[in-house]
C-alpha cells in the first residue's frame, strides 16, 4: 500500500510542478464593458443555421499588466468579473487566458483581444497622461482662457 501511495505521489509531483511553473502573474489595471467577442465564425454560423442575431451583450474587457507583456482580454459573458488592482495568476492555452478567480473550482476562460510589449505600453500610457494633463491645465489656466476670448 505504501508503494502505491509513494508511486502516485511521485507521478503527481512533476505534473504539479510543471503546471505551477508556467503560471504567470500580473495585475488588472483597467476594466470597461464592451460588446462580447463572438465565436470565430459567428456570422457564417448564424447564416447557415438561420439563427437570428441577438442584441449585443456587454462583457468585461480588462487590461492585465504582466512583467513583459500587457494583455487586453475579454470575458465570454457579463458575469466574468476579476478584482481590480490585485495580483492575478494566469496561464495561456491556445488563444485564451485562463484565470482562477477567488478560489473558484475551475478557471475562467478569457479571449485575448490584444497583446503589447510592456515598454511600448508604458510609453503610450506616459504620452496619454501627458496629453490629458496638458488639456486639463489648458482648461484650468485663467491666462489661456483670456487668450481664447
Amino acid at each position: 500500500m505504501k508503494n502505491i501511495t509513494l508511486s502516485l505521489l511521485l507521478l503527481a509531483t512533476p505534473q504539479f510542478l510543471f503546471s505551477q511553473s508556467h503560471r504567470e502573474q500580473g495585475t488588472i489595471v483597467r476594466m470597461r464593458m464592451t460588446e462580447c467577442m463572438g465565436p470565430q465564425h459567428g456570422f457564417m454560423a448564424a447564416m447557415a443555421g438561420g439563427v437570428a442575431v441577438q442584441a449585443a451583450e456587454l462583457c468585461p474587457e480588462y487590461v492585465l499588466v504582466a512583467d513583459k507583456v500587457v494583455y487586453v482580454i475579454v470575458g465570454k459573458s457579463s458575469d466574468q468579473l476579476i478584482p481590480l488592482a490585485e495580483t492575478t495568476y494566469f496561464h495561456l492555452q491556445k488563444n485564451e487566458m485562463l484565470i482562477r478567480i477567488d478560489d473558484a473550482m475551475k478557471e475562467s476562460h478569457f479571449r485575448i483581444k490584444a497583446m503589447l510589449l510592456r515598454p511600448e505600453w508604458d510609453r503610450s500610457e506616459m504620452l496619454h497622461e501627458a496629453e490629458t494633463s496638458a488639456v486639463i491645465s489648458h482648461h484650468l489656466d485663467p491666462a489661456s482662457a483670456a487668450d481664447e476670448q
